[in-house]
């Protein structure tokens, strides 16, 4: 499980990775709170403060999967299960959003 790592090296590990969980949550309050962009941009001010917030998440979400759920420490071919459906998914997305896809 842990690649020839000892229970301590895994431990702070752990708790790095909660740090930085916590320092991005941080960072995401203080993006959502603090920061406000001139109201002449528009709409363009909320989709900046969306996009802030959803690249914040998404390295959160990596940190999560690629630690807590032990994808670093597996064999390099599982993570192929992972990345490829990620990537379709991720043009799946773009595919129906900005290339416009079926309205509903």
């Amino acid at each position: 499980m842990g690649a020839g790592l000892s229970a301590a090296e895994m431990q702070r590990n752990y708790v790095r990775v909660f740090g930085a969980l916590m320092a991005f949550t941080l960072l995401t309050v203080i993006a959502a709170k603090l920061v406000h962009f001139p109201e002449s941009w528009g709409d363009a001010s909320t989709v900046l403060h969306v996009t802030i917030g959803i690249v914040i998440a998404i390295m959160k979400a990596w940190m999560v999967v690629y630690i807590f759920m032990h994808i670093k420490f597996d064999n390099p071919y599982l993570r192929v299960f992972i990345y490829v459906p990620l990537f379709l998914f991720c043009v799946l997305v773009f595919a129906l959003t900005v290339l416009g896809g079926p309205t509903l």
